[in-house]
Parts: C-alpha cells; structure tokens; sequence
C-alpha cells in the first residue's frame, strides 16, 4: 500500500468511525463517509468492501464504563471530561447514540422507558425529583448533541477545562439536588455492560 493509499484508508476509516459514533449505522451512507474524506465513494468501497464491512472496521471504541464506588461528589465534572475525551478520541457517545436509537424506535415509549432505566435508573421518575432526573438528562443529550453534531466548545486545552469546571457545575447541582445534598454518597453497583445499564445505573457515562 502506498503512502497516499495508507493515508486515504486512514482517513476514511477515521471519518467512518466518528459518522458511525455520532449518527449510527442506519443514518450513515458510503456517499457522506467519501465526502467528508475527500475521496470518492468508490475508493470507500475498495477499502471496504460495503457499508457493513466498513462499519466493521470503523466500528467506535465503547467508552469504559465508570467504576461502581464512583462518588456523586466531583461527578458532574468527570461525566462531562469523559465526553470531551470521547469526541477528541472519535470514540462512540452513547447519550448521543440514545437519540437517534428513540428515534428509530418502533415504540416511542419503550424507547423512553428503557432511556430512563439505562441512563438513568437509579434517580427517582416519579414526583418532584422526577423534574431534577429530566433535567439531568437534558444537560447531558444537549451537551453530547453540541460538541458532536453541532461542533459546538472547541477543543483546546484551555477551553476543554473552562467547559469541564463550567459546565460540569451544571450538572453537579442537579446531581446534588438528587441526592438530597449529600456529595459523599456512592454510586451503586451496575452490570458492567457497557453505556447501557453497566454505566448507565451510574448515571450514563
């Protein structure tokens, strides 16, 4: 393979991992990966073969999920360094992914049902608290949809850790108003699995 062609297939598969991380399988097509590549798309069809071979070879990194003795105090910034990192790394974000996965869903409130036990199933859904659980929800999908699909809070140094303090205060004081002011308390033990129910018993990632 020559220098030129090593590089083309680099950079397709780059493209194709972070389209595929951010959009998902269906949403992506082989004309959108060459575009954004800057080859055509018959050059991502002689590095891969089809659009399922390419997804298998781009396929995005699942991020590790947090530790299960996780302390709520100092969350809010990890959860939000995490999704900084994951889109510098071109990894998979799976509050991201959790969108469009409702959106193809068959079964709107299935969809919403299994969001809220994954993402979120160690806060309460019911009463007041239910507000503060919704609106953790809506800092971390707003946040995964801005630095991702909007390429919103650029990714310097300095500003990454503006956004990590800032914006990590943010979710803080909801994650504070969940837990009734106790910064200390533990986070219990998930599966493992994965941004799913393993991390997501965790309050998602």
């Amino acid at each position: 393979m020559t220098g030129q062609a090593a590089g083309s297939h680099d950079r397709v598969l780059q493209v194709a991992r972070r389209l595929f991380g951010e959009c998902g399988y269906a949403a992506v097509t082989i004309r959108e990966v060459a575009a954004q590549a800057g080859v055509s798309p018959a050059m991502v069809m002689k590095i891969a073969g089809s659009k399922e071979q390419l997804y298998g070879l781009a396929t995005p990194a699942e991020p590790a999920p947090l530790l299960a003795d996780t302390p709520i105090e100092g969350l809010g910034e990890l959860l939000v360094r995490r999704m900084l990192e994951r889109r510098d790394q071109d990894a998979a974000e799976p509050w991201l992914r959790a969108m469009y996965l409702r959106a193809d869903a068959p079964d709107q409130e299935v969809a919403l049902a299994e969001f809220r036990e994954r993402f979120l199933g160690r806060f309460p859904h019911e009463g007041e608290d239910a507000r503060h659980t919704d609106q953790l929800a809506c800092l971390m999908l707003g946040l995964a949809a801005g630095v991702r699909s909007f390429r919103l809070l650029g990714a310097d140094r300095a500003s990454q850790e503006a956004v990590v303090r800032e914006y990590g205060e943010l979710v803080q004081r909801v994650l504070d108003r969940l837990t009734g002011q106790t910064p200390q308390h533990p986070l219990p033990q998930g599966d493992g699995r994965g941004e799913g129910t393993g991390e997501a018993r965790r309050v998602g990632s």
